[in-house]
């Protein structure tokens, strides 16, 4: 069964977290982006490192989780790996909130169906070492768009794809496999 299963990250492979928590940022807060195209929040909206996690922290548990948008074309992609026998198992750094799960797998029901085998909610913001080593050397793609989890990933014998974002462009590994869209994605893992 592990051969159709494909790890996840949500945000920023699945789910366009950015733009909602953009959009969250504005209205609830009255930030704007500063620096675009950078992973650091601090950096993205000028303000102290700790209040960017206080601020991902908040917004992580709140109820922008249940209305997030589908990354790029995802919902397509998504659609054609399951539709030739694929299942998603997701890892995210959300939140321990169970409500802030129940959200978050709420928001994939919707936009997806029902392809996640699992949703494992992680810290907000947590290493993904001790829930990917269950799966080291089994060669399951890994979807992430975190460089150091994408290299992780590739450590523990995973087949990492790295979704492209401004953020993770300067990054290379010849393990690694980028993906601009989920097409590439379906290419990689299909053919």
């Amino acid at each position: 069964m592990k051969d159709k299963i494909i790890l996840t990250d949500c945000d920023g492979v699945c789910l366009d977290w950015e733009a909602g928590f953009a959009d969250w940022m504005n209205i609830n807060k009255g930030y704007k982006v500063v620096e675009s195209g950078v992973y650091d929040i601090s950096v993205m909206y000028g303000i102290e490192k700790a209040e960017g996690k206080r601020l991902i922290r908040e917004f992580n548990n709140s109820a922008w989780m249940g209305s997030l948008h589908a990354l790029r074309d995802s919902r397509s992609g998504i659609a054609k790996l399951v539709e030739a026998g694929y299942r998603f198992l997701a890892i995210t750094s959300l939140s321990l909130d169970e409500k802030a799960k129940t959200l978050r797998v709420r928001n994939l029901k919707r936009l997806y169906g029902d392809v996640f085998v699992d949703v494992i909610c992680l810290d907000t913001g947590a290493d993904k070492d001790e829930a990917l080593e269950p799966y080291r050397d089994s060669e399951m793609y890994w979807l992430e768009d975190k460089w150091e989890n994408a290299v992780l990933g590739a450590d523990l014998g995973l087949k990492s794809i790295l979704i492209d974002h401004p953020h993770n462009a300067e990054y290379s590994d010849e393990r690694i496999v980028r993906a601009s869209t989920w097409a590439n994605v379906v290419e990689k893992i299909l053919g």
